[in-house]
């Protein structure tokens, strides 16, 4: 875990150097977690609703494209999560709307049975209000197995997939 965090810390540093400005700010709002697992054919799903807050970075690589990681807490159903998504945004033509997409690492932050760190394929919209407020909403597909083969039965797969819809500051 330190290793994965000391990572994220290189990869702000790197991105700092080739940013012209940089902007610092926070976001909170809806989050759903939908977990999915399949075995031997037959699959179940279950959606758990709750919250997300956070902090970012916003690195303006040029008037159009940023990149934004970010820190966030994720609680759903009494489960505790950590999500740290990379993405890449574009802003469309001074219309305040971008589009973002990047990877996302999930971790669970509790004692589980299954792996607790996931890496997710994350896409979303987004709307600059003004200067400083936006709103976005992105969902993260999971791209990893939440069951490693030697617990359970090599056909066993577990997902979770999350959706964020939120309200954000930037300073």
């Amino acid at each position: 875990m330190v290793k994965k965090l000391f990572l994220v810390m290189v990869l702000f540093v790197g991105i700092n150097s080739f940013a012209q400005e940089v902007d610092f700010g926070f976001q909170a709002g809806y989050a759903n977690v939908r977990i999915s697992e399949k075995a031997s054919g037959y699959s179940l799903s279950e959606n758990e609703s709750g919250f997300y807050l956070g902090f970012l970075a916003d690195f303006h690589l040029n008037e159009n494209w940023h990149i934004q990681p970010s820190v966030n807490y994720m609680r759903a159903k009494e489960v505790n999560f950590l999500s740290v998504p990379v993405l890449a945004q574009y802003y469309i033509a001074e219309s305040g709307f971008f589009v973002q997409a990047g990877p996302q690492a999930t971790f669970i932050l509790e004692d589980v049975e299954i792996n607790t760190v996931g890496l997710d394929a994350a896409f979303g919209v987004g709307y600059h209000i003004d200067e400083n407020f936006f709103i976005d909403a992105r969902y993260g597909v999971e791209l990893t197995n939440r069951y490693s083969s030697d617990d359970f039965y090599g056909d066993t797969k577990a997902r979770l997939n999350t959706l964020n819809i939120g309200v954000g500051y930037k300073f």
